[in-house]
Order: C-alpha cells, then sequence, then structure tokens
C-alpha cells in the first residue's frame, strides 16, 4: 500500500483502524522551520528596505566581532538616511531662510538686517555611538596637538555629548588650561594675549599666573 503524505492543519482528524494508536505525535520540527522561515523573511526585507537587521534590532550584539564591523553592518541604513535627507536639503535652506525673513520683518531685537545669512541643519547621529571610544581619542588627539579643540568638541558634539554651545564650550575649557596659558606666556611674553586666551578681566588677578603683571 502506498504511503500517502499526511496534512496537518488546524482542526485535521485522523480515523483509525481498529486496535490503531498513536504513541508519539511530534510537529516541533515544523515549529522550528517557520521561525527560521519568518527570520530569513525578515532578513530579506532588512536587506532589499537598505534598513539591515542591525537597523532592526533583530541582530545579536555578541555576533559582531568588533564596533567596527558593526559600523559596516550599518553602512546600508547610513546610506539610507542620506539619500532621504539630501532629498530635502533644499527645502530646509528654504525654510531657514524664510525664519530669517520673518524675523526680519517683524523687526525682532537683536536680528540683523539686510541679506539672509547662509544656515543649514546640522542632524545628529542615528546610530550606536561608541562614546568612550571618541572621548578617549579626543583626549589623545587633542593632548598630542594632533587635533585642535575645535576639532575635538565638534567629535563629542556628534558622539552626543550634550554640549549647547561650541564656543562656549571651548571658551570655558581654555579659561581653566592654566598650564597652556603659562606655556603661551613664556612663548609671547604678550600678558593681554593670556588674559584674553583664559577670558579674564582686565584688572583681576584671580588667574595666577607666573608672569601676570597687569598694565596700568
Amino acid at each position: 500500500m502506498p504511503v500517502l503524505p499526511v496534512k496537518v492543519r488546524v482542526g485535521t482528524v485522523w480515523q483509525l483502524n481498529d486496535n490503531g494508536s498513536m504513541d508519539v505525535l511530534d510537529t516541533s520540527a515544523q515549529l522550528a522551520e517557520l521561525r527560521a522561515r519568518v527570520d530569513h523573511l525578515i532578513d530579506r526585507v532588512a536587506a532589499n528596505s537598505r534598513l539591515t537587521a542591525v537597523g532592526l534590532g533583530t541582530l545579536d550584539p555578541t555576533a559582531l566581532p568588533s564596533g567596527y564591523a558593526l559600523q559596516l553592518a550599518l553602512g546600508p541604513l547610513d546610506s539610507l538616511v542620506a539619500s532621504m535627507r539630501l532629498a530635502r536639503a533644499h527645502k530646509y535652506v528654504v525654510l531657514l531662510r524664510m525664519v530669517q525673513r520673518l524675523h526680519q520683518a517683524g523687526h525682532a531685537e537683536g536680528w540683523p538686517a539686510g541679506e539672509s545669512l547662509p544656515a543649514r541643519l546640522m542632524w545628529g547621529s542615528h546610530t550606536p555611538t561608541d562614546r568612550a571610544a571618541v572621548l578617549d581619542e579626543v583626549v589623545k588627539g587633542v593632548g598630542a596637538g594632533v587635533l585642535s579643540v575645535e576639532t575635538g568638541v565638534k567629535m563629542l558634539i556628534d558622539a552626543g555629548y550634550p554640549i549647547d554651545d561650541a564656543q562656549a564650550e571651548i571658551e570655558r575649557i581654555q579659561s581653566r588650561a592654566f598650564e597652556a596659558a603659562t606655556r603661551l606666556a613664556d612663548a609671547t611674553g604678550d600678558n593681554a594675549a593670556v588674559r584674553d586666551y583664559l577670558a579674564c578681566p582686565r584688572w583681576t588677578r584671580r588667574c595666577g599666573l607666573r608672569r601676570w603683571s597687569p598694565q596700568r
């Protein structure tokens, strides 16, 4: 008698012969196959849409050997986000120009008159960032003199550190950089330049420089 395939579905009923029995019924293999099929479809969708499994959050973090591998895995998502933002870049420029002109038309306090200033939106990071690694890189780069303080602060902003105003942050850093100010005084002998570097008032002595001598 030929063996016929058995169709398993909800509500299926098997008719058994006399003295027939069903000892073991194991459908776990079918369930595992269904789960694997779902995972396969999600991977296909992630690849075709450029969202990637990392972007969807379905990738096991322990499966990546390093942060560089994670960055490569996020490459298609970065390309997708960049192309979507590029399509609206001109609209954002027009929007910011319109905001400036509205302020000029309303004579907003402190708003300059005349031609509109060039402005653009600066987007933050949309992917996970190793902030500790960026901070270590900035400290080593600025300390070794291969990176400027301005570049270091910009890298920290891009990494997601809560810095609202880059220029104000640089001024606060310099106002406490007494060793750098001392080297500046030794190199130039210009107390005015040192005061400007530390943002000190002309008649204060709180900066504590070795060669400080206020001009009268």
